[in-house]
């Protein structure tokens, strides 16, 4: 703007085509000259000597800044506007197809939603017409309204400066070179710049000291004694201005409360109050939005004060993200889901784990939130690792750390109750799912968990009483979360011992059920070439849905020991009686299961051949065995040589498999009672003695 345009008092009336331009630009100049001067003026008459009291006027008085920057604070126009301008920075910063996976569609949903809710945040979406014709409407509105706060202000000034002309109370001749004064209304350079689409944080806080600057020169020439009594310079032109002490006092004072006030209010809308509210759409997008800033802002580009805003919004994101997301999770887990879904979907929750249940994923991701959380509340702006704890969110962290506490309880009782209801159900498919898959991948998430150790800054007592009781309390959760962590781990042990107390009754009832009873044992006059149905029945209904559900051999082994030990323990306590026929049908019954396990398809070789070499196969060989000899009988200590060519063929020339099965009974004594047609008086039995030559 040239200088002819204001050397009259027109512009106050009757605006040109330029000078409606230029307030076209200047809407952020909203009721402030006619506020500042109407508040001074109040300020002023507060303030002035009443009933021979002493006058404080000082900057070290507190009150007196208040009164001189609260209108600016609290004036909505001047936060809002100062968020709005903010988040056009974040915008220009923030690009969604820099945030764009590929391989992951929820990355690329929750980044577009970020950037829909920067670019929504003044006005919902509308078309290009009706923007033209509503910004038409609010220029001239905004002119309007400009005119009357206008003369008002000038009324005001002009009463207190003796008439002076505007002119030379907005363009004094600064021969003051302590502070650099620009004025608003005669700069247009200065103004392009400043409400360019394409300015940066620092030209946000160079135009926001424009408006402390008008304020100090009004405080000035209106009411000096306000700045106290070394607070006003008098220039060569005559007029005033404030003190470089008192302007940097007043400024640093008023940018700090207006951006904080500004973080607070970016919280709200960018959370509650755009177009596309962040508060509606999924956690993972305030997630991702808080670790961009993160990423993005640091110390070393980006000024203290929009930092500080920057760190509010970032803080309440965390905040709403524990709530909702955790919220949204637990939610999820409170109806059990045992339907396989595949962890392609989800390709950070485990690298060992490809499959698991949709209720273990879920609980998986709970825990990955709440672990990311809490990480991230173990970090700063400025350290990575050795944060000092008063600079560490420990607030934030204390409810991350009741969720994670409560969530690893409650996945472990879960865990539990479903795994022994699925064991009694000897659904194994689901059973391993659950106890190998979704816990590892539970786990997995556990391993990543970081909690720094500040027992030394706690104990040196040099902290502050809120900070020394957060971090007891932190503490607390700590080892409560480890302990928690603990069982969990342990919970592994005490669900193999329910799965090996319900296979143990299960095939206790499966053969109570397909077992020969002790007449059909006596009618075999001539063992069979085959074995008996029932061994393959038995295989297929114990066995066999645990080879498909896992290839874990120390499990497979386990369930094999055991069902073959109950098979024994059913025939001692039935007592059936084997007649030598029997006995052979019997010792060709046990035989089937290697032959079983050789033509298993299911099974893997590792598996198969660990199976073949369990000592309980041996014992249940020697048993049938035993059964074959009348008590009295001395028992070789050498296999049969065509037997122990199959054991090296099949197996290992383990010398131990070249013992005699009969070695691997314990109680052999009490076997051969099951003997039909035993002989009766005293007979000398010699086992022990057998064993000892």
């Amino acid at each position: 703007m040239t200088m002819a345009k204001i050397t009259s008092k027109k512009w106050i009336s009757e605006e040109t085509v330029d000078e409606e331009e230029l307030f076209s630009h200047c809407r952020e100049m909203d009721i402030v000259c006619y506020a500042i001067t109407k508040v001074i003026l109040e300020a002023d008459n507060k303030w002035k000597d009443c009933g021979g009291k002493i006058n404080n006027h000082t900057l070290l008085n507190r009150s007196y800044i208040m009164e001189l920057v609260s209108i600016q604070v609290l004036a909505k126009s001047r936060t809002e506007v100062n968020c709005h301008r903010l988040i056009n920075c974040l915008v220009l910063m923030y690009n969604p197809d820099d945030h764009i996976d590929s391989a992951s569609c929820s990355s690329s949903a929750d980044s577009l939603e970020i950037f829909h809710t920067l670019t929504k945040h003044i006005t919902p979406p509308t078309s290009s017409a009706s923007r033209r014709h509503s910004l038409a409407k609010r220029r001239q509105a905004f002119i309007d309204n400009k005119k009357a706060k206008m003369k008002q202000a000038q009324s005001l000034v002009e009463l207190k400066n003796g008439h002076k002309k505007v002119t030379e109370m907005l363009n004094p001749q600064n021969s003051d070179g302590e502070v650099p004064y620009t004025s608003l209304l005669t700069n247009e350079c200065v103004l392009d710049n400043v409400f360019n689409s394409d300015e940066n944080v620092n030209g946000i806080l160079q135009s926001e000291e424009m408006y402390i600057e008008i304020l100090l020169d009004t405080v000035s020439n209106i009411s000096p004694l306000l700045l106290g009594p070394k607070g006003v310079k008098k220039l060569k032109s005559g007029r005033v201005q404030a003190s470089k002490k008192a302007a940097q006092k007043v400024t640093e004072y008023y940018q700090n409360l207006l951006w904080g006030d500004v973080g607070s209010c970016l919280e709200h809308l960018v959370l509650w109050w755009s177009a596309f509210p962040l508060a509606t759409r999924s956690p993972n997008t305030c997630q991702n939005l808080r670790e961009w800033l993160f990423a993005t802002f640091n110390d070393n580009n980006t000024p203290d004060l929009v930092l500080s805003s920057l760190r509010i919004l970032a803080d309440a994101l965390g905040c709403h993200v524990t709530l909702t997301s955790w919220d949204k999770h637990f939610g999820a887990t409170l109806t059990t889901n045992l339907k396989p879904v595949s962890l392609k979907d989800y390709p950070d929750l485990s690298v060992y784990v490809t499959e698991a249940t949709v209720s273990g994923a879920n609980f998986a991701l709970m825990l990955k939130e709440l672990v990311t959380l809490n990480n991230h509340c173990e970090v700063t702006w400025d350290y990575i690792l050795g944060a000092p704890l008063e600079d560490l969110p420990i607030v934030e962290q204390i409810p991350i750390l009741h969720r994670l506490d409560h969530s690893i309880h409650t996945y472990r009782l879960w865990c539990v109750a479903v795994t022994r209801s699925l064991a009694n159900a000897w659904a194994m498919d689901d059973f391993f799912r659950v106890s190998q898959r979704d816990l590892r991948a539970c786990l997995d998430q556990l391993d990543s968990l970081r909690f720094a150790d500040h027992s030394v800054a706690i104990d040196s007592g040099k902290i502050g009483v809120h900070e020394n009781v957060c971090a007891k309390m932190r503490e607390k959760l700590v080892s409560e979360v480890k302990v928690n962590i603990q069982k969990l781990k342990e919970a592994i042990e005490k669900i193999t011992a329910v799965l090996a107390s319900v296979c143990a009754t299960t095939s206790l009832a499966h053969l109570t059920m397909i077992f020969p009873s002790n007449a059909e044992w006596r009618r075999i006059a001539v063992p069979g070439p085959e074995h008996s149905l029932y061994v393959q029945d038995f295989l297929d209904k114990m066995l066999l849905p645990v080879i498909m559900a896992t290839q874990d051999i120390t499990t497979l082994n386990m369930i094999l020991r055991i069902m073959c030990e109950s098979w024994l323990h059913h025939i001692y306590v039935a007592k059936v009686k084997f007649t030598k026929d029997a006995a052979l049908q019997l010792l060709a019954d046990f035989n089937e299961v290697r032959n079983w396990l050789n033509d298993c398809k299911h099974l893997q070789a590792p598996a198969k051949k660990q199976m073949l070499q369990n000592e309980v196969l041996r014992r249940c060989e020697g048993v049938g065995r035993l059964l074959l000899h009348a008590p009295g009988d001395l028992i070789s200590m050498q296999e049969p040589a065509l037997h122990a060519a199959n054991i090296r063929k099949n197996e290992t020339d383990n010398q131990e498999q070249l013992m005699p099965a009969e070695m691997y009974v314990p109680n052999q004594k009490q076997w051969l009672t099951l003997r039909a047609n035993k002989l009766r008086g005293p007979v000398a039995f010699a086992f022990c003695c057998l064993v000892l030559h």
